[in-house]
């Protein structure tokens, strides 16, 4: 079998035997036969179906065709090796899905006689070459679903002959060119899928010859008005497909539609147009599909807009800023497969227009303030394979009983609305079903599982009781299964091995009892497990350590008990958030927890677990550096019919002195750490502080002893930290001001002593924040510190001094005619005494050394001796290490330390041995 790698060279050396055609009136040129043997001998065939390619005339050779006059091999059809190879016109190169790779050869430019060439479905790379510009004759070129990149060469407009211009889902860049413009003969041009930028070039719209353009999913800019005005200057009737659909175009929408009666396809969606849709829209009588959701769009849609669209089969005006008024016996024009009106101010009426529709098979008018019941004539219309949704609106009313009539159903989209009852028997086969926030009452339908063929239900916020039935466990396609905030009772089936693709099972806030399925351990794709506020008991399965796709684990608020399973640190590396918060857990926190690399959320709140906090905990890799993430994407992305649909993952996390809800996209960024309320005890780990990324910490309600780790000023991402109701001692750390972002602060009931440290956000906080700390002093709190007195009183005896001034002009003139002999007879008697007398003299100095030199030098060597220890810490972190009690590698430092365990101390010496501290 020969590698793609060999293709890729027998193509290049096809294009360049070709490349010497002459202009010989002999068949079968030499060159070109040896060239298609060497095609030959590189592709596989394993069918001998290139067998007969022997003797002298190529052009007898299968799948190879000549020109009658020149002989030159203008045919080249290797379907006959590969089934997707089609080749279905003479003068025509197909290699279409044959896997070649590389770059497109310079050479490309000497295929002269080439009309058709169809390199699609290959992995290509690199630029389109500026020679492609030689190929004056060519009427196609596809260069669809390859990896080209670069810009469109301004040489494409050469090839005036070009009919069919196909380079979808590409990597091409830059702008379309302005050359463009002279490919009169272009009929299509298909160059979706890019990352084409620029505007629309003023030429393209002048090729009347064109009947398709399709530039979607791209980022083109600019304004379409001027583009519809020069395509409706074109006399042609030949019917205009154009899509334009999610780019950047923006500007207002363009307003006269009556000279392009031509459309049948027009899809202006994901854009940024704005403005008012013209009444002349409805003036397009072979109009057939309809796109301008998600726009700036404005204004009333009336039945002017609707007036001559008959042929019409789909529209969705969705997500703008429109409004739909029509008469109440007014009916639609056309019969539609496709009615998208999302957020389209329909109500309060559900709309008695869609009453003549018979081939309906998707209809959106979710979100439209409609707050009617189904009218009767809805569900007698029986319509075929169906998607319906009228979510986001305040329907009311029951559901018939039996909706065996709509036996197609592919998604039933009730959610958000006010509709109460049983949920109907249904013999269908429903894809997606989501009820949730309603109030359907009634146990789950067994029957809902039998034929059905679910894979999506989602039924949270109603009223439904009962069990869950175990023939839940038929649906082999489920994805989803969310039966949240319900009052549903009993126990769990145990029969999940069959769900081979569920990814999400979330049956929180019911009151489910007995234990965890073991049988969920089968669920290889399970990737979010919502179980929390329920009833369940006994300890985790150990089955669960095979769910080694676990986003978010939640089984807090229940009964659980037993250790916490230390292989959820080495089995379940992608979890991101797990909570057991208030359960019966007890034992160690087990260490290996700090193994999860991705792990942000950590809930072991509200048990009975023991000893110390482990080390180990500043190594969670997530929380210790500030996550900036980029990713939009939700935590669980399941298909749907061809597209995909996400699951907004919701987790309450307890911040901030109250409970808070963080979904998907802020659960991105937000990293918590929750050991509150167990009997946690030593002191805390200096490593902790490691973690600074981490924004909320509580530590709370334990026995934690010793100080606040000074380098808790490191962590500068927290926005709540709460230490209190522990056995804290010591200072208050002042690199706790260093904390700016910190929203809130409890270290009280602990016995915390000093002063409070002054920062930014400190004083902000009230004496709730400090209160059971007998010996803390100084702002926020009443008690004020020894050294604020002093400075009080102070501060008090200058004021005082300052207030009493002389108002008399004169005082200040006798003051100083008085000051200045008591001045130089002062300043002179004591100068005297101190010159004269050396007893006085030495008397005077040493109370200035007490008073002003000794203290400035004993904080400077305090401070020195300060500096000397941070650098032997820091060079014993970087260069040491203890051997025998020495800690070796700090020799070029000038001094060495000995360690000794047994008695706790370390003495530094020189290198000659003195010793020049000691620490106890």
């Amino acid at each position: 079998m020969a590698t793609g790698a060999t293709h890729n060279l027998l193509l290049y050396l096809f294009w360049i035997s070709v490349s010497f055609f002459s202009g010989s009136l002999q068949l079968c040129i030499e060159k070109e036969m040896k060239a298609l043997l060497s095609v030959r001998s590189g592709f596989p065939d394993v069918d001998r179906r290139l067998s007969p390619w022997k003797g002298n005339d190529c052009c007898s050779w299968a799948g190879v065709g000549c020109h009658n006059v020149t002989g030159h091999v203008i045919k080249l059809d290797l379907s006959i090796l590969q089934s997707q190879t089609v080749f279905n016109r003479s003068e025509h190169l197909d290699l279409s899905g044959c896997g070649f790779k590389g770059e497109i050869p310079y050479q490309l430019g000497n295929l002269y006689n080439i009309e058709g060439l169809f390199l699609g479905f290959n992995r290509l790379e690199g630029v389109i070459p500026k020679s492609i510009g030689n190929l004056s004759k060519m009427s196609s070129l596809d260069l669809s679903v390859n990896r080209i990149v670069g810009g469109l060469p301004e040489t494409i407009g050469n090839l005036t002959a070009m009919q069919n211009l196909e380079l979808v889902s590409n990597q091409i860049s830059g702008k379309i060119p302005d050359s463009i413009g002279n490919l009169h003969q272009l009929e299509f041009l298909d160059i979706s899928g890019n990352n084409i930028s620029g505007s629309i070039p003023g030429t393209l719209g002048s090729l009347c010859n064109l009947s398709g353009i399709v530039l979607g999913y791209n980022n083109i800019t600019g304004r379409i008005v001027e583009f519809f005005e020069q395509l409706s200057r074109c006399r042609n009737n030949k019917p205009l497909h154009l899509d334009l659909y999610k780019n950047q175009f923006n500007g207002p929408f363009p307003s006269n539609f009556e000279r392009l009666q031509r459309l049948i396809y027009l899809s202006l969606g994901f854009n940024q147009l704005s403005g008012s849709v013209p009444a002349s829209l409805g003036k397009l009588s072979a109009l057939q599909w309809l796109g301008l959701e998600s726009n700036h769009l404005v204004g009333d849609i009336t039945e002017a807009h609707f007036a001559n669209l008959t042929n019409l089969y789909s529209m969705d005006i969705s997500d703008n800023n429109l409004s739909v008024k029509v008469s109440q016996d007014w009916l639609l024009p056309f019969q539609a497969e496709a009615i998208i009106m999302g957020s389209c101010n329909l109500g309060p009426r559900f709309p008695p227009w869609l009453r003549n529709q018979t081939i309906l098979n998707n209809l959106d008018i979710s979100n439209n303030g409609i707050s009617d019941a189904f009218p009767d004539w809805f569900w007698s219309l029986c319509l075929p394979e169906m998607w319906l949704n009228v979510s986001h609106n305040h329907m009311r009313g029951m559901l018939p009983r039996s909706l065996e009539c709509f036996k197609n159903v592919r998604s039933f989209d009730l959610s958000y609305n006010n509709f109460e009852g049983f949920i109907p028997r249904m013999q269908l086969s429903y894809a997606y079903l989501d009820f949730s926030h309603n109030s359907f009452f009634g146990p789950i339908p067994k029957s809902m599982f039998g034929e059905l063929r679910i894979s999506y239900l989602i039924l949270f916020n109603n009223k439904l009781n009962g069990s869950i039935p175990s023939s839940i466990c038929t649906q082999r396609e489920l994805h989803i299964v969310n039966l949240a905030n319900n009052d549903l009772s009993g126990t769990l089936p145990d029969c999940w091995g069959n769900a081979s693709e569920l990814g999400i099972i979330d049956v929180s806030n019911n009151k489910l009892s007995d234990s965890i399925p073991r049988t969920f351990g089968l669920l290889a794709r399970l990737q979010s497990l919502h179980m929390n506020n329920n009833s369940l008991s006994g300890t985790i399965p150990s089955t669960l350590q095979h769910c080694k796709q676990l986003v978010v684990m939640d089984l807090s608020w229940n009964k659980l008990s037993g250790a916490i399973p230390s292989w959820f640190g080495s089995r379940l590396s992608t979890l991101r958030v797990l909570s057991l918060r208030s359960n019966n857990f007890t034992g160690a926190i087990p260490p290996q927890l700090s193994l999860i690399p991705s792990l942000q959320v950590l809930n072991l709140a509200h048990n009975n677990l023991f000893g110390s906090l482990p080390p180990s905990f500043g190594m969670f890799s997530s929380m210790m550096a500030s996550q900036n993430k980029k990713e939009s994407a939700p935590l669980y992305d399941a298909p749907l019919y061809g597209g995909s649909i996400y699951y907004m993952e919701s987790v309450i996390l307890n911040a901030k002195d109250s409970e808070l809800p963080f979904t998907t996209y802020v659960l991105l960024v937000v990293t918590s750490i929750d050991l509150s309320n167990n009997n946690l005890s030593s002191s805390i780990p200096r490593e902790i502080t490691n973690l600074q990324g981490l924004r909320f910490l509580n530590l709370s309600s334990n026995h934690f002893l010793g100080n606040i780790p000074n380098e808790i000023g490191l962590m500068g991402q927290l926005e709540s930290l709460d230490l209190s109701e522990n056995q804290l001692s010591g200072r208050i750390p002042s690199s706790i001001s260093n904390l700016n972002f910190l929203g809130t602060l409890n270290l009280s009931y602990n016995n915390l002593i000093g002063k409070i440290p002054t920062g930014t956000q400190l004083q902000s906080f009230t004496n709730l924040s400090y209160i059971g700390n007998s010996q803390l002093c100084g702002e926020p709190l009443q008690t004020k510190c020894p050294s604020d007195n002093l400075t009080i009183d102070s501060r008090g005896t200058n004021e005082e001094e300052g207030m009493h001034k002389d108002d008399d002009e004169h005082g200040g003139i006798w003051y100083f005619i008085g000051f200045a002999p008591g001045f130089v007879f002062g300043f002179w008697g004591f100068i005297g005494a101190v010159m004269i007398k050396r007893s006085t003299r030495i008397k005077y100095i040493l109370i200035i050394d007490r008073i002003c030199i000794r203290p400035r030098l004993l904080q400077w060597i305090k401070d020195f001796h300060l500096t000397l220890m941070m650098s032997l810490k820091e060079a014993f972190m970087n260069y040491g290490e203890v051997v025998d009690g020495k800690v070796e590698g700090l020799e070029g430092f000038g001094f060495v330390i000995f360690i000794s365990s047994e008695e706790a101390s370390a003495i530094i010496s020189d290198m000659d041995g003195k010793v020049l501290d000691k620490y106890l």
